[in-house]
């Protein structure tokens, strides 16, 4: 039923002058991975790591909000909010109860590419409340009173959107025409509209066993097969085609979303990037973010330390501006931006230093980016650290077929790229800058309008 599974062979040596290499290896990171895949379509990854307290598997699935079309529109929302919710072999009440009180947590993610369901707890927990997971993942029941009950939540969720998370969701409807510029959260007025048969049409035509990759972190690779083998979305079959992606193209629009007389300003803008599958140039892009200035690198700090991140630090003149940039791919395309903030009084200068930084790219030094290169490390390994977000991680991996056995391997890729190659990398996206799309929340009187920041 299942593929072979290459398994590594440790070198152990009795000799008194090697005798030391046969103790457990000290790197940092997973000590191996293993991955195959199953007759349905389904890939599986487990990394095992050495004392791990904690263990994390991933459900995911690639259906996002770009899979939904117009009578679904906000469906992966309410998908989202819903994982809590009762499903076929659970109820709402022991998800909350019996996960906590053993130290586990449930939790769901989506974007537009993908829906993710993680469970992490201690390991030997992991046999006996698997079940959760599968019954959220894939045996969701969706009954309308549980849809009634979360639609006060969805507005909430609506209500409480920052500020930043509003204007990097509104510069992606601006940058794309086609799903790509759907939102992953449920408009207002669309709250009411969906239903139970909304909900199982769109996670009866999206969730399928092809688009799936179960990974898991800290787990045995049986423990994360029989997760594996539980998911039957009876919808296809290996040798079937796999889905196709509606197409997506960039165009150079302009949102905006009005909080108000003298409320604090976001400005956003961004140029074409690239998609996760070409994995050379977003690992070029992920080093040019880094030496732009994508925030604190050390844990703890407060949004207030105006320590310098970066090149974009040097506009940063006060605790009430902030710049940082932002790299968002998707499977075939993606986004290169940077967004701003400020007091009203300022948002002008913060949209003109957003607009301008962002064309003028390519004077970048070299030292500049080196360090980019050394943020970006430092920020991979600090991510290796959560088994969550290393799940995460390994099942995207496998959702764009890219092999990564240890942080070791990922950080040498970095090292591996020519500062040439790097410096090429900021004059083509420079070059784009008549591509660039704009988004502005908060004091719309105070802030220029897209003819004016195109100006600059």
């Amino acid at each position: 039923m299942f593929a072979p599974v290459n398994q590594g062979i440790r070198r152990i040596s009795t000799s008194k002058v090697a005798y030391t290499m046969c103790w457990p290896s000290n790197e940092f990171g997973p000590d191996r991975v293993q991955r195959t895949f199953m007759f349905n379509g389904i890939k599986v990854a487990a990394s095992k790591t050495m004392g791990n307290q904690m263990a994390a598997c991933t459900v995911m699935f690639q259906a996002g909000s770009r899979h939904e079309v117009c009578d679904d529109l906000g469906v992966s929302h309410f998908l989202r909010v819903m994982s809590a919710a009762s499903s076929q072999g659970c109820s709402s009440f022991s998800k909350v109860r019996v996960l906590q009180q053993l130290g586990a947590h449930l939790t769901c993610t989506s974007t537009r590419q993908y829906t993710a369901y993680t469970l992490a707890c201690p390991p030997p927990l992991f046999p006996d409340i698997k079940y959760y997971l599968l019954d959220t993942a894939t045996r969701g029941c969706f009954n309308d009173w549980d849809i009634s009950d979360v639609r006060p939540h969805i507005r909430d969720d609506l209500t409480r959107l920052s500020p930043e998370q509003r204007v990097i969701d509104l510069v992606q409807k601006a940058a794309f025409s086609g799903p790509l510029s759907n939102s992953i959260y449920c408009e207002e007025d669309r709250i009411n509209d969906i239903s139970h048969s909304k909900m199982c049409n769109f996670v009866h035509q999206n969730f399928r066993t092809c688009e799936c990759t179960v990974a898991s972190v800290g787990l045995p690779f049986e423990e994360t097969l029989k997760v594996a083998d539980k998911i039957d979305t009876q919808q296809r079959r290996m040798g079937e085609s796999a889905c196709c992606y509606a197409e997506s193209r960039p165009k150079r629009g302009f949102e905006s979303h009005d909080l108000g007389s003298c409320s604090e300003t976001w400005i956003a803008a961004v140029l074409p990037g690239c998609g996760t599958m070409d994995f050379g140039r977003l690992m070029k892009l992920a080093v040019v973010a880094e030496a732009c200035g994508t925030g604190n690198v050390s844990q703890g700090q407060h949004d207030t330390d105006r320590v310098g991140q970066g090149a974009l630090s040097d506009f940063s003149k006060d605790i009430f501006t902030d710049y940082r940039a932002f790299n968002i791919s998707y499977f075939e395309t993606g986004l290169f931006g940077i967004v701003g903030k400020s007091l009203a009084s300022n948002a002008c200068t913060t949209a003109k230093n957003v607009v301008c930084f962002l064309s003028k790219l390519d004077c970048l030094t070299e030292d500049q980016l080196e360090l980019g290169r050394r943020r970006l490390k430092l920020a991979l390994a600090q991510e290796y650290d959560n088994c969550v977000a290393e799940s995460h991680s390994l099942a995207l991996q496998l959702a764009n077929n890219v092999q990564f056995n240890n942080v070791q391997e990922l950080l040498a890729s970095v090292d591996c790229i020519p500062i040439e190659e790097l410096s090429a990398t900021v004059k083509n996206l420079s070059s784009k800058k008549c591509d660039m799309a704009l988004a502005i929340v908060g004091d719309l009187g105070a802030a220029p309008h897209d003819k004016e920041l195109l100006n600059f």
